[in-house]
């Protein structure tokens, strides 16, 4: 039932630094409770509905593991966060005091994501050169492969960049922004990361190194383009790419309406005899 799914969700939600405070008949009552909605266990569909800490929270209520539910909630309260194993492309949460927690508990797949930071960001030639760093939540890989996304606001059309391990533990991207090799749009700016067959990706720009310049910086490319490279209102990277096809300067147009002028004068001169 959906209203017992909220209801479960609103009780799990109390153990936080609220149970930290509780004596031990206030966590005792609150415990029994719980117990008593959880019945015989996490469904289906109350599992799906859970982030992976409420089901840990459920786990430890159901088996009576008391000491360690006040830890894992501590450690959390804290900002400690704990590790992951990642098993057929799946990441699993690990407790080194919790044993026999079901794979389904310890799912946290769909939970990590991407952590990232732009360090700098700026024009090589006609060339976007970025450099940061990136890594997958939680997941400690000996390698990370790292690519720069560059995705059409309105098409969703997507550039792909790869990127090579910086000397700072990071990466550095080139992306050749021509007009052959990306064309007009506006850009906005991804980073993705992928370890042990685990992928995340994510809007870069949020998260800067404190010497990063931000106001924009423009450069005219191939053809009649131009590019901005800029930081939306919400602080992602973005660029914008235009076609310049600019009206031919004032002094050429009247050159030329001249010479029409001049030419059609002419011909109104010329006598019809001449002109068959």
């Amino acid at each position: 039932m959906t209203s017992d799914r909220s209801v479960l969700h609103d009780l799990l939600r109390v153990y936080d630094h609220r149970f930290l405070a509780m004596d031990g008949p206030q966590r005792d009552r609150l415990i029994q409770g719980t117990r008593q909605v959880l019945g015989e266990g996490l469904g289906d569909d109350a599992r799906a509905d859970l982030p992976v800490a409420y089901r840990l929270r459920a786990f430890c209520i159901l088996h009576g593991l008391e000491d360690e539910l006040e830890r894992l909630i501590r450690e959390e309260v804290e900002g400690v966060k704990a590790g992951a194993v990642v098993v057929g492309g799946r990441v699993y949460a690990v407790h080194p005091y919790l044993r026999g927690v079901p794979r389904q508990d310890a799912d946290l797949t769909n939970e990590v994501g991407v952590e990232h930071r732009l360090d700098a960001v700026s024009w090589q030639g006609r060339k976007l050169r970025v450099r940061g760093h990136a890594r997958i939540e939680r997941i400690e890989a000996r390698e990370t492969k790292v690519e720069v996304l560059l995705r059409e606001r309105h098409t969703g059309v997507e550039h792909r960049f790869h990127a090579d391990p910086a000397a700072d533990g990071g990466f550095e991207a080139v992306a050749d922004l021509s007009a052959s090799a990306v064309g007009p749009g506006r850009w906005d700016v991804h980073v993705a990361a992928s370890a042990l067959g685990v992928t995340r990706a994510a809007r870069f720009g949020t998260i800067r190194g404190d010497r990063i310049k931000t106001e924009p910086q423009r450069r005219g490319l191939d053809g009649a383009c131009t590019a901005k490279i800029y930081f939306t209102k919400g602080g992602h990277l973005a660029v914008l790419i235009r076609s310049d096809r600019r009206r031919s300067p004032l002094r050429t147009r009247l050159r030329r309406l001249s010479r029409r002028t001049l030419a059609r004068h002419a011909l109104s001169r010329w006598p019809l005899s001449r002109r068959s």
